[in-house]
């Protein structure tokens, strides 16, 4: 990994090599004549189904631009939105991927074309910019500009109509056909269609849910969507803290009180986690110079990021050109077409095994836990880890979905490791006005997500709440079953002071 100490003080062309977990992005080159950038890319266990789930992973790219002829900002570098004018392959034997634009530009995803199994080696891939070299931020490109290619794995969780609620006895903390009914409701086109309506129709106490009826627009997970494979990870995350202005890392450093990026070793995280820290490596200058965040090396490269807030992680998303979940969409990711158990966690049974201890390799790509059995997960805080395990840990020569702790689609870590947060709660917040809008890859003037429709406040009464447990063992293992709700009456955990709190996003597609 280069150091770029450096960004706002020369500009020279300058390209970084990127890697989460086991996906690899190779040093990109621009082309300025034909305003496309290349790169490689390569990942691990991928795979295409056309049956059972019937659906496949991949990988979220975005490009990062700035400037030499203004300001330093950094900016997301807008893609054609033409498939066809992005172009991979690989020097020799099958090119196994394809590529999808989207309608916005923020991106394109690389997938699987043929079904298959395994690991995916070096494609080159070549993005074509859009042809007016629009950024968001605006910013003006010259052929001198820094680039920065990002990637996140993703899965996709195809259209289609699932259950929410798993038929336990009827309570405020499980969504179920109407009120004091605990029959699983079935989300269907129609639903989607038409909206929800009130929300006595999937709660079982009318005190919960949003105060006015969820519409058509309101995603309730029956349409298709791609979600991050894993949690968001530290590594992605501080490649976001060095992408923002000084007065954008002073917000995100808000929430601890006075702490400033302009001083060496000022946290983001809690001083106390030594495994989990991330902070100022290189100090900014007050208002003007950005500072450059850094974390463990030794022990972080591979983990997902705590102390997340809901602010913290809208941020991240609206930057990335993905957005929150709904909780509607948490149990499609976890549940699938199958039926409900009641009771159950995310790989689809009610058996679960509690991690201990280190594991094995600790902060290697190779870490994993020294457990095996069902349900295997991280959910209570009796170890020496003070941070979660690697990501992708428990499927380490696992070869059932119960052993790996995996989502019916594939999806990892969504029970135990860090909380997810989701778009959902009660206590009067109207949250029906969120949509499938996507991050646009620039902030507000505060430093925060400012996509239309998205909550902005903390905690269940302000359309948000956490799911799905964590290692320190926040609600115990019950919060880690599909349809509970514990925290779906005010519950504020999702601060950012608790070092539980992680998340990921989703995006819809097509779009």
């Amino acid at each position: 990994m280069k150091k770029y100490i450096l960004f706002f003080l020369l500009c020279v062309p300058f390209v970084k090599e990127s890697f989460a977990n086991n996906l690899a992005i190779t040093t990109p080159v621009y082309n300025n004549a034909s305003k496309t950038i290349s790169f490689t890319v390569s990942w691990e266990n991928s795979w295409k189904l056309s049956a059972g789930p019937n659906n496949y992973d991949g990988v979220w790219i975005f490009v990062k631009r700035q400037a030499c002829s203004s300001t330093n900002t950094w900016a997301t570098a807008l893609l054609s939105t033409t498939s066809g004018d992005h172009t991979t392959s690989v020097a020799s034997g099958t090119n196994l991927l394809s590529i999808d634009a989207v309608n916005d530009g923020m991106g394109i995803f690389l997938k699987r074309t043929y079904s298959g199994l395994g690991n995916i080696g070096a494609h080159t891939i070549t993005l074509k910019l859009n042809s007016s070299m629009t950024t968001s931020p605006s910013i003006i490109p010259s052929a001198a500009d820094n680039f920065k290619v990002m990637g996140i794995e993703m899965v996709y969780v195809p259209e289609g109509q699932f259950y929410a609620g798993d038929g336990r006895p009827s309570n405020s903390s499980n969504f179920s056909a109407g009120n004091n009914v605990s029959t699983p409701l079935l989300i269907t086109s129609a639903m989607q269609t038409a909206g929800l309506g009130a929300s006595t129709v999937y709660t079982s106490n009318s005190m919960y849910g949003c105060p006015n009826y969820l519409p058509a627009t309101f995603p309730l997970g029956y349409n298709g969507f791609w979600c991050m494979k894993y949690e968001t990870s530290v590594t992605g995350y501080v490649d976001f803290l060095n992408c923002l202005s000084y007065e954008q890392q002073a917000t995100r450093l808000a929430k601890w009180g006075t702490r400033y990026p302009n001083s060496v070793n000022t946290y983001f995280t809690n001083y106390g986690s030594y495994k989990a820290a991330v902070w100022t490596t290189v100090a900014g200058t007050y208002n003007t110079i950005p500072a450059t965040f850094g974390y463990n090396t030794t022990y972080m490269t591979y983990i997902p990021i705590s102390y997340l807030s809901w602010t913290d992680l809208t941020s991240y998303l609206d930057w990335t050109g993905l957005r929150p979940m709904t909780d509607f969409e948490y149990e499609k990711a976890c549940r699938g077409t199958i039926n409900p158990v009641p009771y159950e966690y995310p790989w689809g049974n009610t058996s679960i095994t509690q991690c201990t201890g280190t594991g094995n390799n600790a902060g290697t790509f190779q870490e994993r836990p020294s457990q095996s059995g069902e349900g295997l997960c991280f959910y209570s805080w009796n170890d020496q880890n003070w941070a979660p395990y690697r990501s992708g840990s428990f499927a380490t020569q696992i070869t059932t979905r119960s052993q790996c702790g995996s989502t019916y689609y594939g999806i990892m870590e969504m029970g135990g490791n860090l909380m997810e947060q989701v778009v959902g709660g009660g206590s009067g917040y109207d949250y029906s006005n969120f949509t499938t809008a996507n991050g646009d890859g620039a902030l507000g003037t505060d430093g925060n997500a400012n996509t239309t429709g998205w909550p902005t406040g903390i905690g269940a009464n302000n359309g948000n709440y956490c799911k799905g447990g964590d290692y320190v063992g926040n609600g115990g293992s019950t919060i880690i079953q599909v349809s509970d709700r514990q925290y779906y009456g005010g519950n504020t955990v999702n601060n950012g002071q608790n070092n539980g709190t992680g998340g990921r996003g989703v995006r819809s597609y097509p779009n």
